[in-house]
């Protein structure tokens, strides 16, 4: 093989809607990209809904490739059930067995831990992508084993902010290296106006709604901003706000909700599908993530896509991101009563000053997030890789 010659890379994740920005940006790079989706079987329609957003015919270069699991989530977490467990194993080494790509990209590092297995066999590069998530939410000794063993195999780490990549250097030896999140996909994550979104959602055009959009953890500090929103409804009785997503903390935020009598304020939606996460998006008169530990939330990037006017905490790099009062604002976690007098702040600007903050939110994503340079930069890094461990 020779640098002039075409590769065949192939990503891992179980990640559909993230992964069609990346297929937009490959489809002018001359090689050819399989993308490999897991897909727990109970949540086959889930995918075959997400799917149809997707125009994948103007791609030629990319073939898209699910495997529908027997486990129960793509960590392949079926200890108890090695039969099935197996089973998806063998899916996989068929897949990449039948694809024999150069090189693999494990997006999500809770997923790639197959591919170290079968890295040696099939004779690939391997390469893993981080964006927060993956070590935050997994935090006990196993996993920590698991993420040193798929460092140690992989020819470079690429992750998505600052704080992450010392963490990851921290953690392990291996080559770290800054790729901003480019798969976000701007042109479907937009601005809009559309008069029937809120009715759509229960609002009405004179209520002032306040945004959550996450994995419902403690990190997230989402009691945080419903205690902001009992501040704020002394004194505004129009502000609504919206919780979006799901996890182990939602049982709780529902009662201390209930707790501050703001039932009839605040809603809980669950889980929503990439297109409810737009509208909510553009409905929203602030987007709030006041997490008290961060890397690089995607969440934030997509909100401000949408020029949406997001308040964050200084934490991880979301500073990087946010200038305070120029494309967003910047509080400190655990401060609820700071986050309220943030927002009442944002709510007594004027419409034009916050439309141009609006427009800068989005500017930044354009100009920093969502540039296909970042994508050539990085499979360019690949290539190189790749090549230069095969003629070694």
């Amino acid at each position: 093989m020779t640098g002039d010659e075409d590769l065949r890379i192939l990503l891992f994740s179980s990640m559909i809607t993230v992964l069609n920005g990346w297929a937009s940006g490959f489809a002018n790079i001359d090689h050819q990209f399989i993308i490999v989706i897991l897909v727990p079987k109970q949540q086959k329609k889930e995918y075959e809904n997400a799917l149809v957003q997707f125009d994948w015919k103007t791609r030629p270069n990319v073939t898209l490739c699910p495997i529908f699991l027997e486990s129960p989530n793509e960590k392949l977490s079926n200890l108890l059930n090695p039969l099935k467990l197996f089973r998806d194993f063998r899916e996989i080494y068929r897949t990449l067995v039948s694809h024999r790509p150069d090189a693999v990209i494990g997006i999500y590092v809770i997923h790639a831990y197959p591919l170290v297995l079968l890295k040696r066999l099939l004779g690939y590069t391997l390469f893993v992508m981080i964006a927060g998530g993956d070590v935050y939410l997994h935090q006990s000794l196993v996993w920590k084993i698991i993420r040193k063993i798929i460092y140690s195999n992989s020819q470079v780490v690429f992750t998505v902010g600052h704080r992450l990549k010392a963490e990851i250097e921290q953690e392990s030896n291996c080559r770290v290296m800054i790729i901003p999140p480019d798969f976000l996909d701007s042109e479907y994550f937009r601005p809009y106006d559309d008069t029937s979104l809120r009715r759509k959602y229960g609002l009405s055009a004179s209520d002032f709604v306040v945004l959550t959009l996450s994995f419902l953890n403690e990190r997230k500090r989402v009691n945080d901003v419903i205690s902001a929103v009992r501040q704020l409804k002394n004194k505004h009785k129009n502000v609504k706000m919206l919780v979006a997503g799901d996890g182990p903390e939602k049982s709780n935020l529902m009662q201390l909700r209930d707790k501050l009598r703001l039932k009839e304020t605040i809603t809980f939606t669950g889980f929503v599908d990439e297109a409810t996460k737009r509208d909510l998006f553009n409905i929203a008169d602030v987007y709030v993530l006041v997490s008290h530990h961060e890397g690089l939330p995607v969440s934030l990037l997509e909100a401000m896509s949408c020029e949406c006017i997001c308040v964050c905490s200084n934490v991880g790099d979301m500073p990087y991101v946010i200038q305070d009062s120029s494309n967003g604002f910047l509080t400190r976690p655990r401060e609820p009563e700071l986050l309220a007098t943030k927002i009442e702040e944002i709510m007594g600007r004027p419409t034009k000053e916050l439309s141009t903050i609006r427009k800068r939110a989005r500017q930044t994503i354009l100009e920093k997030y969502a540039s296909k340079e970042w994508t050539n930069y990085m499979i360019d890094t690949i290539e190189n890789e790749t090549v230069n461990r095969r003629t070694a």
